[in-house]
């Protein structure tokens, strides 16, 4: 995460780093299940890429949130990277299948994999005595990085959900003559601002607008209505209760 003080350009190169280094722990994962190591070195592997993209994630979209796209795709391949992983083991190591046990293609261990890293277990394949524990850890992974896939998903939704009074038709924004659906969102995720159209607020005896530099839009000033300092304030006084 970035600190007081520390320049944008080291924590984007140690940010570069620790990619090479998720990018190391993808690739050992796949040496360690095809050669069929010792389980407990593809869930190391595993486990530091994981550790790793949970650092990046505040690190690079503090930088800039046009790093999200990046931040996803390493959820994508860390997913990705631990079924195909896991499926070596099985491959190598065999499954328990109808007629007994036997040695799998690659096709009934990605599939075995892919029923146990989203929890499914249909039962028509099982793991040999010694591979149960890799099974639970397959599942153990899979239930924290899809967890973090949802959570990615929030935050983008979150990031380009405005507020619910700067919604077009719930806000002021209705004085507004068109809109685009792509011209919703003030802000995306990757930070660049869509601008709306300009609108003049309708001329009405007894109304009067302020311009707020947040939103970037007039608002109608109310009775209730505290004004910052040096703001812009056009039309007559505002309307009072009696009004």
């Amino acid at each position: 995460m970035l600190t007081h003080g520390a320049p944008w350009q080291g924590v984007l190169a140690w940010s570069g780093i620790r990619w090479v280094i998720f990018a190391s722990a993808m690739l050992l994962s796949l040496i360690s299940g095809y050669f069929n190591w010792w389980l407990l070195f593809t869930a190391i592997f595993l486990a530091i890429g994981f550790f790793l993209i949970i650092q990046l994630i505040p690190t690079m979209l503090n930088l800039s949130r046009s790093f999200f796209k990046g931040i996803a795709s390493l959820i994508l391949i860390h997913i990705s990277v631990t079924i195909m992983a896991f499926a070596l083991h099985h491959m190598s190591a065999g499954l328990i299948g109808p007629s007994g046990p036997s040695e799998p293609s690659f096709r009934d261990a990605l599939y075995f994999s892919v029923t146990t890293f989203t929890t499914l277990g249909y039962g028509d394949l099982q793991p040999l005595p010694q591979m149960r524990l890799a099974t639970s850890v397959e599942a153990f992974a899979g239930m924290l990085t899809v967890a973090l896939a949802v959570a990615m998903i929030l935050f983008w939704c979150e990031e380009n959900t405005v507020p619910p009074e700067m919604a077009f038709f719930d806000g002021y924004r209705r004085h507004k003559q068109s809109i685009q659906l792509s011209r919703i969102r003030i802000r995306t995720i990757t930070g660049k601002e869509r601008k709306l159209k300009d609108w003049r607020p309708p001329p009405q005896k007894g109304d009067s607008f302020y311009y707020d530099k947040e939103r970037k839009e007039w608002l109608e000033v109310t009775p209730d209505t505290v004004l910052p300092d040096n703001t812009l304030v056009i039309g007559v006084e505002p309307k009072t209760v009696d009004d």
